[in-house]
């Protein structure tokens, strides 16, 4: 699909000029050699002289015009070229490296009324942004260069009724690989002035990848080397409610912003000519945040929040770049999902109150029978209003038995209905925003020894949270990581790899009574292996790759929520020149271990694991205790010990001590 999606560009970027030099053969060229519409003396002479005064403005490099046409400089080459992959973004055979030709094309292009665009606009509608931006600077003369009517585009935003705009900010969800570090789109809402509103009839601009997450890794490798094509959509926020609140449970963040209304014009005239516009989709940089950055630069040119992201762009770090723009945010809200709703009844209710909740949800239980086992009221119909949300819980998941969830929860709902008021509604605390997290990149300093050597480690991560990381701000049990990078000098070995990890994943997700809890986690990656000296197994390891992973359970130990137990199938995949036989391995076996919160600064983990090797390759076990002692909100001391034993090979030691930097 690739090569013939690229081949039909490159022939659309060839046959365009010459099928607008057919229809305009007796047309005059401009200076970039762009065919211009016939145009009387008067208004030809009138076109060279405005793109005369942008050329003396110097307005091709202005940021503003950088920005409409989403012109970086790249970071190797430190060419121009424009993000956008698509050529019906451009007027010129050159503009998507050229931003001087396209100016000049696209003012030759205003002058031709003729509907040759998308959605049959002429280029003045097409390109209404760059329209009224051009307006701005050269004052277009309404007599040489009419106003353009632009019938389609009143509509859209008639329709939108936008006057003011909110961030959006889902929260991290581990089981979509495009979601893993959180997500963001913008919400348009009515003028402050009308008041009043419901903002989930608002309409919501997203930028996502048009692919197919069912297809899981392969769906993670497209959208990690930019297969997939990105396209910005509206939809009214309601379905965005219900895909991330809803379905996938996740806890949302709404960004009020202070756009004045020439700023909404600007960033809704933006939207307009970005249209279907294709962008090639790249999870780390290139993805639905950094693109929506482009919306509030073309809002107010000088936030130049874009210009913060080049190699990487996590969503999470793009919302406290917007937060940190002076005088852009108004006020934040918090809208907990679904489960974090049920996961706080489940708390107030306790164990007992719980299970009767669930069997009134799946009519195991009736409520004339709940009064019985439960005599007072205002318990009952805490459980009753318990078991009608998980009854809405589970129904969302399946919209084929709409009718029988329906039915179920009005009989709970009349129920409820017939018992007093509860004295408070049940509110789930707010949680720390994850703006006020840690930074998502770190850099580690430690020093210790390892396989009997002293030891210097130097490790480079740039995303994004593990589980000794300080907690508040994000999601309790979960782990993401990607690149992490550690190498290692001694004065024996110099400087050498000692490990590399592009994805590491864990999902600890607690048994709480009321939900399914799955436990799960993967790594991947290039680590050292056992030498052939089994007195000093480290001292000449060859570098092996591993694949690890598996399901598991976990548990908070107490009611406090400072011990969280966890469980996993350990299985392992090893391609290592130093197994015995063959250079590959496939073992299996457990892996148990506890994280416990001993202060607000201070977090201990203890971890063990047992593998049996198949066909004959030798077991392995290992244990690791590590510790974190948080000293600021950017710095930690952290010691860690490891101890790895493969059978007939000998004991790897490794005890670290040093500092963790966020940046």
């Amino acid at each position: 699909m690739l090569s013939v999606r690229s081949l039909a560009q490159g022939l659309w970027r060839a046959v365009w000029p010459l099928a607008i030099a057919l229809l305009s053969v007796t047309s005059s060229a401009s200076d970039t050699g762009w065919p211009t519409p016939v145009l009387p003396p008067a208004q030809r002479a009138y076109l060279h002289t405005l793109q005369g005064q942008a050329r003396e403005r110097h307005l091709a490099q202005h940021p503003m015009w950088r920005t409409l046409l989403h012109m970086r400089v790249h970071p190797l080459t430190g060419r121009d070229r424009s993000l956008a992959d698509d050529p019906g973004f451009f007027t010129a055979p050159d503009g998507a490296q050229n931003p001087a030709s396209e100016l000049d094309a696209t003012l030759a292009a205003f002058f031709d009324p003729q509907p040759r665009f998308a959605l049959d606009q002429p280029a003045a509608c097409r390109f209404i942004a760059r329209h009224a931006w051009l307006n701005e600077q050269l004052h277009f003369d309404p007599v040489l260069l009419p106003t353009p009517d632009c019938p389609r585009y009143e509509a859209w935003r008639a329709g939108l009724h936008a006057g003011q705009a909110t961030l959006v900010f889902p929260a991290a969800y581990l089981n979509a690989p495009a979601s893993m570090y959180g997500h963001t789109f913008l919400r348009l809402d009515p003028p402050a002035s009308e008041g009043g509103f419901n903002p989930l009839l608002s309409y919501a601009i997203s930028y996502a990848a048009d692919g197919n997450e069912a297809e899981g890794l392969a769906f993670a490798l497209k959208g990690l080397t930019g297969l997939y094509p990105g396209q910005f959509t509206n939809s009214p926020y309601y379905l965005r409610i219900r895909d991330y609140n809803d379905l996938e449970n996740r806890d949302i963040w709404e960004y009020e912003l202070t756009l004045t209304p020439d700023e909404m014009a600007r960033l809704l005239a933006h939207t307009w000519e970005l249209g279907s516009t294709r962008f090639d989709y790249f999870f780390f940089d290139e993805n639905c945040s950094y693109h929506l950055l482009s919306l509030l630069d073309a809002a107010r040119p000088e936030l130049h929040l874009t210009d913060r992201f080049t190699w990487w762009a996590i969503p999470v770090d793009t919302v406290r770049a917007v937060l940190k723009a002076p005088g852009l945010l108004k006020q934040v809200h918090y809208r907990p999902a679904n489960s974090t709703e049920l996961r706080e009844r489940a708390q107030r209710l306790g164990p007992q109150g719980t299970v009767q909740a669930k069997q009134l949800a799946n009519q195991q239980l009736t409520p004339a029978q709940l009064t019985g086992l439960e005599p007072d009221p205002l318990r009952r119909s805490l459980i009753l209003e318990t078991a009608e949300r998980y009854v809405a819980y589970e129904g969302s998941k399946n919209e084929s038995t709409e009718a029988a969830i329906q039915a179920r929860r009005m009989s709970l709902l009349i129920a409820r209905a017939a018992l007093p008021s509860a004295p408070e509604p049940v509110t789930p605390p707010r949680p720390t925003p994850p703006t006020e997290g840690h930074a998502t990149g770190r850099v580690d300093l430690l020093t210790g020894q390892r396989g009997g050597e002293q030891v210097w480690s130097v490790m480079w991560r740039p995303a994004y949270h593990d589980l000794l990381d300080p907690e508040p701000g994000y999601q309790r049990g979960a782990a993401i990581q990607f690149g992490r990078l550690e190498l290692a000098y001694s004065a024996q070995r110099g400087m050498r790899l000692d490990r590399f990890t592009p994805v590491e994943i864990q999902s600890l997700s607690p048994l709480d009574g009321i939900l399914d809890a799955r436990s799960w986690r993967v790594k991947a990656g290039w680590r050292r292996s056992w030498g052939p000296d089994a007195q000093h197994p480290y001292t000449a390891a060859p570098l092996a790759f591993e694949a690890n992973g598996g399901p598991g359970l976990s548990a908070e130990l107490g009611a406090t929520g400072h011990a969280l137990g966890y469980v996993f199938m350990d299985n392992q995949f090893w391609l290592d020149h130093a197994l015995p036989a063959r250079d590959w391995s496939v073992a299996t076996g457990l892996a148990a271990g506890l994280l416990w919160d001993a202060s607000t600064h201070w977090r201990m983990q203890v971890e063990g694991y047992a593998r049996v090797g198949m066909m004959g390759q030798p077991a392995e076990s290992g244990l690791t205790l590590a510790h974190r002692w948080t000293l600021n909100a950017q710095t930690n001391l952290q010691v860690r010990c490891e101890w790895a034993r493969r059978a007939q090979a000998g004991t790897q030691r490794s005890c670290l001590l040093g500092v963790q930097r966020y940046w």
